[in-house]
């Protein structure tokens, strides 16, 4: 069965089965997914779910729903997406593939007018290169789901790892200001980062890039 994984700035808060074909999400009591912030409408979205499909649904709400930074109105929910409502985030999981799902997927893969298979993708891992000051030089490899940077009581962000792709976060902040994503500030919403991208985060010049990963990874 899907699920969504409730959380606030990095901690995890709860879990929620999508368990019925329409949950409602929003400040208001009586909505299934119940989110306590001024930034989140009374009932702010749905997800229908047809059979093993999810689909999000914006109920015009004032501040919007974003899945990976992007506002959406209808979002075919798919593994690991991260929607955001106000300042808490949501994980989109969906249930595990049985083996006849991926025989299907084999099938569709192999069909008679396909010339030639596809070659499978050479799996990718991010990578933080420190441009600047007395660690300069140095690589951090982000292998964890998520990853805390900067310095506490001054200014905090979190790049997370959903599958292959990288979204960076504002956790935290002394003076409000949010972390800058090749030279402008990103705001409250997670940025995805492309190889080559340069961030900022309390005043360290970071150079985001992506490689082959290790075979153990």
């Amino acid at each position: 069965m899907a699920k969504l994984v409730l959380g606030f700035q990095g901690t995890i808060l709860e879990e929620f089965p999508l368990s019925k074909e329409r949950v409602s999400l929003g400040r208001a009591p009586d909505n299934d997914v119940c989110i306590e912030n001024l930034a989140v409408s009374g009932h702010h979205a749905v997800i229908e779910t047809i059979l093993k499909d999810s689909f999000l649904i914006d109920l015009d709400s004032t501040n919007g729903t974003f899945v990976n930074g992007h506002a959406i109105t209808r979002h075919p929910l798919r593994n690991g997406d991260y929607i955001t409502m106000g300042k808490h985030s949501l994980t989109y999981h969906s249930e595990v593939y049985s083996s006849s799902d991926a025989e299907v997927e084999k099938t569709i893969a192999m069909r008679p007018d396909s010339k030639r298979a596809q070659p499978a993708a050479i799996p990718m891992i991010g990578k933080l290169q420190v441009q600047n000051g007395a660690s300069a030089g140095r690589e951090m490899t982000l292998s964890k789901p998520l990853a805390k940077l900067g310095k506490a009581g001054f200014q905090v962000a979190a790049i997370s790892r959903r599958q292959q792709d990288y979204y960076l976060e504002h956790v935290e902040a002394k003076d409000g200001r949010t972390p800058k994503l090749n030279g402008v500030e990103i705001g409250s919403q997670p940025r995805q980062l492309n190889s080559g991208d340069l961030v900022e985060i309390a005043g360290t010049q970071l150079k985001f890039v992506l490689v082959e990963a290790p075979a153990e990874l």
